[in-house]
């Protein structure tokens, strides 16, 4: 009887199309990922179980482990728009931000974050990206003498007015470290400016945010 033979089969696996797929996944990532930017105030938030997103036309209110108040505006032109009712209303009180050129408004618009006084914008909307970070800012005033935060929150408000008030929403973003008058004198002046709802930005627990 013949033997039959089995068929000597090769045990190389092509890998060519996997190494494809893994250098277009590796590819896809580095291209789409999002670095997480600098902050020129570190504030460090407490956790908390809410998860809720935040929307574009939120006025953040942050407080450091200071004390010190700053503010934040993500949209560009809402800063600008911000600004120039802040020149409307108060430009007497403040002649050289009223003098600001339109290469300095634009300057301004490109801020994270406001935390001088308001006197002092001009000299800050200059300075480069990496001074800026060298920059210790002294937060904006909020004392019931010199409320320059609420000043601020109303220009805001004006400026939403014409658009669509409802849909500026206020928030604050408290370090955990922060002196608890601190963040209760930031709900004073919310209310001594008729807002009554606002939120408290914290990261979501055991996230890395």
């Amino acid at each position: 009887m013949p033997k039959i033979k089995v068929p000597r089969k090769s045990t190389i696996v092509d890998m060519t199309a996997m190494c494809d797929v893994a250098f277009l996944l590796l590819t896809f990532f580095i291209l789409t990922a999002k670095f997480r930017p600098t902050q020129l105030v570190p504030i460090d938030i407490p956790t908390s179980r809410a998860e809720k997103n935040a929307t574009d036309d939120i006025l953040t209110i942050s407080v450091d482990k200071e004390g010190k108040a700053y503010l934040g505006i993500n949209i560009p032109k809402r800063r600008t728009e911000i600004l120039d009712k802040i020149i409307a209303k108060y430009g007497d009180k403040y002649p050289n931000v009223a003098a600001m050129t339109p290469a300095q408004k634009m300057q301004f618009a490109n801020l994270e974050i406001i935390g001088v006084p308001t006197q002092a914008l001009p000299q800050i909307v200059g300075l480069k990206p990496e001074q800026l970070q060298e920059f210790k800012f002294p937060g904006i005033p909020k004392d019931s003498t010199e409320n320059q935060l609420g000043e601020w929150i109303m220009a805001a408000r004006y400026a939403y007015a014409e658009d669509d008030i409802n849909k500026l929403k206020f928030a604050i973003k408290g370090d955990k470290t922060s002196n608890i008058k601190a963040v209760q004198r930031i709900i004073e002046v919310l209310r001594e400016k008729d807002v009554y709802s606002f939120n408290i930005i914290t990261s979501l627990e055991g996230s890395n945010d």
